[in-house]
C-alpha cells in the first residue's frame, strides 16, 4: 500500500491556507486603513440633514464609515490589500523555508 501521494496533498494544502490567510490579512488591513482615512475626512463635516443629524448620526457615523472601508477593500480598487498580501505571503514563505532546514 503506497500512501506517499497523501503527504504531497497535505503539503499542497498548506500553502493554499497560507495564501488565504495572507489575502484575508491584506483585505482586513486595507479596510481598517480606509475606514480611518474616511473618519478623518468626515470629522470636519457637520452632522446634517442627510441622515437626520444629531447625536444619533454622530454615534453611528463611525460604523457606517467602517462598512464603507470594508466595501472599498473588498472591491480592491486601491491595491493596498494586495501589497500587504504579497508581503505577508513572502514572510510566510521565509518562515516555512527557515523551519525546513
Amino acid at each position: 500500500m503506497d500512501i506517499s501521494p497523501l503527504s504531497t496533498t497535505t503539503q499542497a494544502a498548506k500553502p493554499a491556507t497560507q495564501n488565504q490567510s495572507a489575502e484575508k490579512a491584506g483585505q482586513e488591513f486595507e479596510a481598517l486603513m480606509v475606514g480611518q482615512m474616511l473618519e478623518s475626512m468626515f470629522a470636519s463635516i457637520e452632522t446634517g440633514s442627510a441622515f437626520g443629524g444629531g447625536q444619533g448620526e454622530r454615534t453611528w457615523r463611525s460604523f457606517m464609515l467602517q462598512e464603507y472601508g470594508k466595501a472599498i477593500a473588498e472591491a480592491g480598487t486601491l491595491g493596498i490589500g494586495r501589497m500587504v498580501e504579497a508581503d505577508v505571503a513572502r514572510l510566510y514563505g521565509q518562515t516555512s523555508e527557515g523551519t525546513k532546514g
